[in-house]
């Protein structure tokens, strides 16, 4: 299957109500809930790029196979992040916070699309789903 490619999120599932229960601030978590990303996924060897790209703004997480690397999200946050290849179509990657909050987003791709899952280890956090469509 292949992973590599560029996505342009089409939908979302619980996402507002996720970050809302991650403490994220109802209005802005709104507005984040609106946007409509590209997100590009490339896989060389054993390291992974992630770029999200939103407007003017560019994320970049550069990962490594099961190897625990600094990640940096959501612009400001830095996590310890892991991630690791299950089967022939999906990535996880688990993540740490610097107060031991622990998180999970399992990438899943199909022929014309992607869905990435966000969950975490608070049962009150609800399970996010994010479509993406391979562009």
């Amino acid at each position: 299957m292949l992973i590599s490619g560029k996505f342009q999120l089409e939908k979302n599932e619980h996402f507002l109500e996720h970050l809302v229960a991650l403490g994220i601030a109802e209005e802005k978590a709104k507005v984040v809930d609106q946007l409509r990303p590209i997100l590009e996924m490339n896989i060389d060897g054993d390291k992974l790029t992630i770029v999200s790209y939103s407007g003017q703004y560019k994320q970049t997480s550069n990962l490594v196979f099961n190897e625990e690397v600094d990640e940096t999200v959501a612009s400001t946050l830095t996590v310890k992040s892991i991630a690791q290849r299950r089967d022939d179509n999906k990535i996880d990657i688990f993540s740490r916070g610097n107060n031991g909050e622990k998180g999970q987003r399992t990438f899943e791709f199909f022929e014309e699309n992607m869905i990435m899952s966000l969950s975490n280890d608070s049962e009150s956090i609800p399970i996010a789903k994010r479509y993406y469509k391979r562009i």
